[in-house]
């Protein structure tokens, strides 16, 4: 009867211990994609968002940004690297000038605020991969543009249309 009880006892304590285990796992991973380590933010930029709107170019750049973020204990944003990746097509070669996102609503242009460090560059075919990481990015911008993702667009600037020649406005990110 002892060995039942005891054995009983070990059988509670393991469930309980197990317990424990997925509370602590469930509270650090946080469920939030904007509270996750690694955001993502999938996007499909077309010369149709520009403003004003570009309806004579066939063009598309489909991708990603990426925080990498590294976070205190209490979940705050402490340092965060900005990954771009997008593949791109135009209908011809192309000179593609920069990559940034962009401190706007959707139907208004706004200032830089992430520049992805891209510099003017040839592509003779039109088509093609841009894969570049910003460090050193201030916290507190990452932690706005997390907070409101949709006052915030990326666009892909050529010779041709400096001002953008296709762009996207960013949504919740996924969790990577």
């Amino acid at each position: 009867m002892k060995r039942k009880l005891l054995l009983g006892v070990i059988a509670l304590a393991v469930v309980a211990a197990l317990a424990v285990s997925a509370v602590a796992v469930a509270s650090n991973t946080k469920g939030s994609p904007r509270s996750s380590a690694t955001p993502v933010f999938k996007l499909l930029l077309k010369p149709s968002q520009e403003v004003p709107r570009i309806i004579d170019l066939r063009a598309q750049a489909r991708g990603n940004v990426t925080f990498d973020l590294v976070r205190d204990a209490d979940g705050v944003i402490t340092e965060g690297e900005v990954v771009f990746y997008f593949n791109y097509r135009f209908p011809a070669p192309v000179e593609i000038v920069g990559l940034h996102i962009h401190d706007g609503d959707k139907g208004v242009n706004g200032p830089v605020v992430v520049n992805s460090g891209v510099t003017a560059f040839t592509d003779l075919d039109g088509k093609g991969n841009i894969t570049t990481v910003v460090t050193g990015v201030d916290p507190a911008l990452l932690q706005a543009i997390l907070d409101h993702p949709r006052e915030y667009y990326v666009n892909l600037h050529t010779s041709t249309h400096p001002g953008g020649a296709v762009r996207d406005q960013l949504r919740t990110p996924v969790k990577w």
